[in-house]
């Protein structure tokens, strides 16, 4: 079986995003609690891309997955204490990878028919 990497394409590209959101925080002075949240909840939108079908039926189905991930990053560094800088460094990469994961076409899996 041939093995088709831009089947995975969007899944790769949330976590890339995971990791630049750990590094925003990391980098910007520490990690506070609200930060690793954040982290984790980009990770569980990685997770949930992955985890979601890549058919042509479901073409907006992963980037509204990783759109909503990037809600809920605003949402918390909103209500906790306010959105501080390395917040605001994590919700702008969260939004720029639900863009990419938006901006990548749906490459269905060998097997699957369209």
């Amino acid at each position: 079986m041939k093995y088709n990497w831009r089947a995975y394409t969007k899944f790769l590209t949330q976590a890339v995003i995971t990791v630049l959101v750990a590094l925003a925080a990391v980098t910007t002075g520490g990690i506070t609690n609200v930060e690793l949240v954040n982290v984790a909840i980009v990770a569980v939108g990685a997770l949930s891309v992955f985890a979601a079908p890549n058919v042509p039926g479901a073409a907006y189905t992963k980037a509204i997955l990783s759109a909503l991930t990037a809600a809920l990053v605003v949402l918390t560094s909103a209500i906790t204490n306010g959105i501080v800088f390395p917040e605001l460094v994590q919700i702008l990469v969260a939004a720029a990878g639900a863009v990419g994961v938006f901006a990548f076409k749906n490459k269905p899996e060998l097997g699957v028919l369209k």
